[in-house]
């Protein structure tokens, strides 16, 4: 069976107000803590201890992951990105979903693309997905986050403290939980930030520059929100992308090509541009 989310009672909830998502809990695959084939790539032993610029606006990141809930002592994979420098983009393949590697041959300019929005057995996001002007889908209400790309640039916005109104956009992608509110504080936890899992996960900082991160082991939200609001990063807004076995995210810059593998097919990935 295809796997559609890792959800929990609260959220499940919440989806409700969507259509969409309503029919997709039929086909979930509800909190599995071993959601993927052989667990989890191998962390780095020697994560790296500061950013390391791997393309113009384009920096990369591992950092460790000392926390109660994960299996073993893993990392995040981070990537920093400057708006202003680099460009986002949302690409959306509805019900013909793709390997990361597909992705990746079918975007060879990309420098960096992760997973993105959660999706059901159809292969169709839920939420709002705007690729390249054209909209699909309806926005939660009351709850997710996105990462919206318009006229001002790229932001990451919270749709509890800062709802959807319908405004015009040229990229965006929309996901849950959030996990810190605007202005650094941390988000409401419900039932599931309990369960462990591999996460995805996006965010903004103070000085305006959006962070992608991905983890290599099985970690509970709570545990990811504590070290998010404890480390370095300075967020200001994050939220959750899919995860378990949807995360993963390529790097493939002139002088950088990593991968963490997803295990499911995607209908939808977040996509940076070099200038």
């Amino acid at each position: 069976m295809k796997r559609c989310y890792d959800t929990w009672p609260g959220l499940a909830r919440g989806l409700g107000v969507c259509l969409a998502a309503a029919g997709a809990l039929l086909g979930c695959n509800m909190a599995r803590v071993d959601d993927s084939p052989g667990d989890d790539p191998p962390a780095s032993s020697a994560p790296s201890s500061g950013w390391t610029a791997i393309a113009p606006g384009i920096e990369r990141r591992e950092m460790a992951l000392p926390v109660a809930s994960a299996s073993v002592q893993g990392a995040a994979l981070l990537v920093r990105v400057g708006p202003a420098v680099a460009r986002f983009a949302v690409q959306y393949s509805p019900g013909a979903a793709r390997t990361l590697d597909e992705w990746q041959q079918a975007l060879p300019e990309a420098q960096v693309i992760v997973n993105g929005a959660f999706f059901d057995e159809a292969d169709r996001a839920l939420g709002l997905i705007v690729s390249d002007g054209q909209a699909y889908g309806q926005s939660f209400v009351g709850f997710g986050g996105m990462l919206q790309v318009d006229a001002s640039g790229a932001r990451v916005r919270s749709l509890v403290s800062s709802p959807y109104q319908g405004e015009s956009l040229w990229q965006a992608v929309q996901a849950f939980p959030m996990l810190i509110e605007h202005g650094g504080v941390p988000a409401p936890q419900d039932d599931g930030f309990g369960q462990r899992s591999r996460r995805t996960w996006i965010g903004q900082d103070r000085a305006g520059r959006i962070i992608l991160g991905v983890t290599h082991t099985l970690i509970a939200l709570a545990d990811l929100q504590a070290w998010l609001l404890a480390s370095d990063l300075d967020l200001e807004v994050a939220f959750a992308l899919d995860g378990g076995r949807s995360t993963g995210m390529v790097i493939q810059t002139p002088s950088h090509q990593e991968s963490i593998p997803a295990f499911d097919r995607l209908p939808s990935v977040v996509v940076v541009y070099a200038p």
